[in-house]
């Protein structure tokens, strides 16, 4: 039996699952229907990862993300209109619509922001884990990455050094089998878990398609972060192209269909274990899906935002 945990806080995962996927899927439509310009990088397929060890953070806990960080930041809590109004380019969004997709924070929570470097939030991780360590403080750092920034020059840096000084990191790689179109088996060798061995750290591979598993596994992972830091791998899959452009030619239909969708794995537990009816999560479906919808357009009806020459440094650079 799943049931271990509180009923509002399964539905709360199943909420924050389906609001990450109806936020990509309706940013989608936008950029289908020729709106958008430049690129972005869906997470469909992978909420279950978020979403399980963001519940069990606070508002002074630290995440770091990636290019692909809206589900991230909407796991954290940051406002979904206020991300479209980013990704728009409009001057009400995260950060005055100057970031866009690969960039969204909101220090009020602690989300320190997407980045569109591969490998380029370890280093910016292990100055606010040793921020913290120097500060006296109990809360965390949450640095979540990809299979293909582990062969940066950068994760293995800051492992290192982050296991010398005992610092509270948490490594969260997303192993999502490819990195671009690299099949992740045929470059890495072993297992990601398996690398935090030289660095005298503890790992965990753990099933990133089931929110309970995630979720489990974090509860116990954050009290060794109280002795330093540790690599969590989550398997996983992402169910859309590496990014807009992406044609997906390097994997087939037959290997997508052997992944859980991590959605529909909670919905048939809160069916069978939670004594939801089916009405009851259509409902909750439909209102969720509108909420992303009327996020949208509202933010697409903003002012867009204007270059001012006397203010070009603001919103860009760390204060």
């Amino acid at each position: 039996m799943s049931n271990k945990y509180e009923r509002s806080v399964v539905l709360s995962w199943y909420e924050t699952m389906l609001r990450i996927r109806d936020f990509e899927n309706v940013l989608d439509d936008y950029n289908k229907a020729g709106k958008l310009y430049g690129t972005t990088h869906l997470y469909n397929g992978q909420e279950a990862v978020a979403t399980g060890i963001c519940s069990q953070l606070s508002d002074k806990d630290f995440i770091l993300s990636t290019h692909r960080n809206h589900g991230h930041a909407i796991a954290k809590g940051t406002d979904t209109y206020k991300m479209y109004a980013e990704i728009f380019g409009r001057k009400t969004g995260t950060n005055c619509g100057r970031g866009g997709s690969m960039h969204i924070s909101d220090y009020s929570i602690g989300n320190m922001g997407g980045n569109g470097i591969v490998g380029g939030n370890f280093p910016i991780a292990l100055g606010l884990a040793k921020a913290i360590q120097m500060d006296d403080k109990e809360n965390i750092v949450v640095c979540f990455s990809g299979d293909g920034a582990t062969n940066e020059g950068t994760f293995h840096e800051t492992m290192n050094i982050a296991s010398i000084w005992h610092l509270p990191i948490a490594f969260v790689i997303e192993n999502n089998q490819y990195a671009m179109s690299s099949d992740a088996s045929k470059m890495i060798s072993g297992t990601i878990a398996e690398r935090a061995q030289a660095y005298n750290m503890k790992s965990y591979r753990i099933d990133g398609q089931s929110v309970m598993a995630v979720a489990d596994a974090f509860k116990d992972i954050k009290e060794d972060l109280k002795d330093g830091p540790v690599l969590i791998e989550a398997m996983t899959y992402r169910f859309r192209g590496h990014s807009r452009s992406d044609a997906e030619k390097y994997r087939s239909k037959e290997e997508f269909l052997k992944y859980e969708d991590p959605i529909l794995n909670l919905r048939k537990i809160l069916l069978s274990e939670y004594d939801f009816s089916l009405d009851e999560l259509a409902l909750l479906d439909e209102k969720i899906y509108q909420e992303m919808i009327t996020d949208a357009e509202k933010a697409w009806n903003d002012d867009l935002a204007v270059i001012d020459i006397d203010k070009l440094e603001e919103e860009v650079y760390a204060k």
